[in-house]
């Protein structure tokens, strides 16, 4: 038994294993692809340290690309209310 979240309804199911149709052994991480009793869908989970790994950088790096262009965006608003008319 597996226990997901469908993408679908954002609800948790647990999932028998007969359900399980593929699962894929990959360098840095392991899909398994599963048919959710919920929506009736195919969804593809992946797990694996170095999948997370990579996932937490490159939330990391969204993260400070969205402060840089918040920060930027903010003095050129500022820039613009200090000149003359």
């Amino acid at each position: 038994m597996l226990l997901i979240t469908c993408p679908v309804t954002r609800t948790d199911e647990l999932v028998a294993d007969r359900r399980i149709r593929s699962v894929a052994n990959h360098p840095t991480h392991i899909a398994v692809a599963i048919e959710c009793p919920s929506c009736g869908g195919r969804h593809v989970f992946r797990t694996g340290r170095r999948w997370e790994d990579r996932r937490t950088e490159l939330a990391a790096r969204a993260t400070t690309r969205a402060a840089v262009q918040a920060t930027t965006a903010a003095a050129a608003r500022a820039a613009r209310v200090r000149q003359p008319a």
